[in-house]
């Protein structure tokens, strides 16, 4: 190249270059740092980490996927530098209008396993391809036509404008730090008086409730722990083991492959009719903790605050000297651990945090932009959900954050065994992330890249199966209670009402049963959970809970119902409430009683 071709060629590149620039910048901004800052503002509450903590490595990655753009719009040939030019429009407008109008509205929640519909994705490809055809060949003839320049620099400029107003707007969830969310609660579980309760009692109550305002004050995170995961009473256990997602398909295709798989579940009935009240973790989770109902008129952290404090179950269980370890995830169960104090046993308070692997963090969130702005047909290639972040987070409390990371309960259990703690009686929830994916454990209860939801769940019998020869040697299986169950069936299209019916597996033993594995046709539901621990486990209450498991029999048919979360693009999330009467695997028996709209199921 002669000293006028050299001249002329970088003629060229410093007349492309504010253009190639505004592209790159736009591109750079959009995927690696307005759209994760969007996410992050958009799940504060979930995200247990601040801004701080990715804040510089996606501003230098945005500023680094900026320069080669730049670089590249500019050196290249200009055919192929205006080609480069329309796509890179093409990317950051389709991209913007995906998540602003194509995606739905919502929060993460933590379920990529939704079926895709086909003719949506169908008519969003269109969109995307007609764009893109529009955007390259306009490129390639703005040569020609400086007006496609103009239209171009213009539609960048507001992209990033657009998107630059929205994070100042954001400004506060973004710079919030995760200790800022704490819920409040007016008092510890066990002092709540009744209106003819004496002097002396109201005092007891003031000076309760004083102490937890103290605590509360002082708390800068909340949170529940794995202390107490490997111990268990001498005296009654009752044993909660929530597999999530675990829909009665699950345990169906084991038994089909492997018809004794269940069989060593000694004093257990499996009943395969069994309706869970709710479609996802939240609220079932804490619906099957508490026994209170969400009516979704508040705040996630509002009703958490009123089931855990005014739940008449567990206020019986502290009255009958049960100490309470709930091993279950934050957000979906709690937001803040504070409604818990005077509940959990296994709750601890922390001031700070550290992020164990800030790659996978970034990684994470960048991942969390792609599955944002990607067209609905390509967004099953992200494999990311909320659960990805466990084991990112350790607070600096007592104990270690509860996560719902199967391998590592499994590890813990079978290293260490069971052994007695110095309680009377042990009420204990231990919620695994199940048929949920990310599936990161296999059959063997080993730690594994990729796995599958029916090899996870396999895992999770391992563990089971372990934990239960740890009570028998202990003495103490004959007298325990033990469930096996799910929060929720699983997710088939959380965009469309059912058509088919909806069961989450279920698997009891009673105090004292001795019998071999059984099954139970019985016609039963969640509102038969609490019912069951309080009659097997001889808990003294005054309340009447109402029937148990064993108490519904096989020609009974009971009212059941179950609340499903119906996702709808564009407009009101909503509670789609089914009533069951009869056999519950004939849908005819599925009777929609009401369809309410919720402004945000989960904020």
């Amino acid at each position: 190249m002669t000293k006028s071709e050299k001249n002329t060629y970088m003629g060229k590149v410093l007349k492309r270059l504010p253009r190639a620039a505004l592209a790159g910048f736009c591109a750079g901004a959009t995927f690696f740092f307005f759209g994760i800052l969007d996410i992050f503002a958009g799940n504060r509450d979930e995200l247990l980490f601040s801004f701080s903590d990715f804040g510089i490595y996606i501003l230098l990655i945005a500023l680094g996927a900026s320069l080669a753009l730049t670089a590249t719009i500019a050196f290249l040939p200009e055919i192929a530098s205006n080609v480069v030019f329309g796509v890179v429009v093409w990317l950051c407008l389709m991209g913007y209008i995906q998540a602003a109008l194509l995606n739905g509205a919502g929060v993460l929640n933590g379920d990529t396993g939704q079926s895709i519909d086909v003719g949506f994705a169908i008519i969003d490809g269109a969109i995307w391809l007609a764009v893109g055809a529009v955007c390259v060949i306009g490129a390639i003839k703005m040569r020609k036509k400086s007006i496609i320049k103009s239209i171009s620099a213009i539609i960048l400029i507001v992209l990033i404008a657009m998107q630059a107003t929205g994070c100042v707007m954001q400004a506060g969830e973004i710079t919030r730090s995760p200790f800022e969310s704490a819920a409040v609660v007016s008092e510890p579980v066990g002092t709540k008086q009744s209106a003819d309760q004496s002097t002396e009692e109201s005092t007891q109550s003031s000076t309760a409730e004083s102490t937890s305002s103290a605590f509360y004050a002082d708390v800068s995170k909340a949170y529940l722990t794995r202390e107490g995961l490997t111990e268990v009473s001498p005296g009654k256990n009752v044993i909660i083991f929530v597999v999530d997602r675990f829909d009665i398909s699950y345990s169906e295709d084991i038994i089909k492959d492997d018809p004794s798989f269940f069989d060593g579940l000694d004093g257990f009935t499996y009943f395969d009719y069994n309706i869970s009240l709710y479609s996802r973790t939240y609220p079932g989770i804490t619906s099957m903790i508490t026994g209170v109902e969400n009516d979704f008129s508040g705040t996630a952290a509002e009703y958490f605050a009123k089931a855990y404090q005014t739940s008449d179950f567990l206020r019986d269980l502290k009255a009958n000297n049960y100490k309470i370890k709930l091993y279950t995830a934050n957000y979906y169960a709690y937001r803040d651990g504070t409604p818990l104090y005077g509940i959990a046993d296994n709750l601890s308070v922390a001031t700070d945090y550290t992020v164990k692997n800030t790659a996978a963090l970034v990684s994470n969130l960048i991942a969390l932009s792609a599955y944002k702005y990607l067209p609905t047909a390509l967004k099953g290639a992200v494999n990311i959900s909320t659960a990805s972040f466990t084991g990112i987070i350790d607070y600096n409390g007592d104990a270690p954050l509860y996560e719902l990371d199967d391998t590592n309960v499994y590890e813990e259990i079978h290293e260490n065994g069971l052994s007695f703690d110095d309680s009377e009686n042990s009420y204990i929830l231990i919620h695994l992330s199940g048929c949920h994916d990310p599936y990161t454990m296999d059959e063997d209860g080993t730690r594994v890249e990729k796995s599958s939801a029916e090899r996870q769940l396999r895992g999770n019998f391992k563990l089971i199966y372990e934990y239960i020869g740890e009570l028998k040697r202990l003495g103490v299986y004959d007298d325990a209670t033990i469930i096996i169950t799910g929060d929720h069936p699983r997710a088939l299209d959380d965009a469309e009402i059912p058509s088919q019916p909806r069961l989450t597996a279920l698997f009891v033993k009673p105090a004292g049963a001795t019998n071999t594995f059984r099954y139970s046709p019985a016609q039963v539901s969640q509102a038969n959970l609490i019912p069951t621990i309080v009659k097997s486990a001889g808990i003294v209450t005054e309340k009447d809970y109402g029937d148990s498991y064993f108490d519904v029999s096989i020609a009974d048919t009971p009212k059941r119902y179950h609340k499903f979360e119906l996702y709808v693009k564009g407009e009101d999330d909503r509670i789609v409430t089914f009533k069951v009467v009869g056999f519950g695997r004939d849908f005819e028996n599925w009777e929609i009683a009401s369809s309410d709209p919720v402004e945000m199921i989960y904020k």
